[in-house]
């Protein structure tokens, strides 16, 4: 038997007024971020429209998701900063001095730790 599986476009509506909700934005100042009209953000939370791919990228860049997330294909992990999403799309030059500040630090922690005991 086949089991029905839900469009991505039916989780985009609740999905996007969640996480806008979560950050504290209103609909005006996502569309701000995003670069569109607050009544196109309305659009899309109502389920009366459904963005264009470049919509759905910029709003998931305003948000500091992946369109997955939006889309509600993967896992929203609140323990997860979005510092480290954007992080994710750094150029290879910061992201390996990000690696290796990281590294540093985590290493600190567990030499403080250790010392603890």
């Amino acid at each position: 038997m086949v089991q029905a599986v839900n469009a991505p476009s039916s989780m985009l509506a609740p999905t996007l007024r969640q996480l806008r909700e979560r950050r504290g934005l209103t609909q005006a100042e996502l569309g701000a971020r995003a670069d569109m009209a607050a009544a196109s953000v309305s659009h899309f939370e109502t389920g009366q429209r459904v963005p264009s791919l470049d919509s759905l990228v910029k709003l998931a860049d305003a948000l500091e998701v992946s369109v997955d997330a939006l889309l509600g294909r993967a896992a929203m992990d609140d323990r997860v900063d979005p510092i480290f999403l954007r992080a994710s799309r750094a150029d290879a030059q910061t992201l390996g001095t990000l690696k290796r500040v990281t590294a540093a630090l985590l290493e600190g922690l567990e030499t403080d730790s250790a010392s603890e005991k």
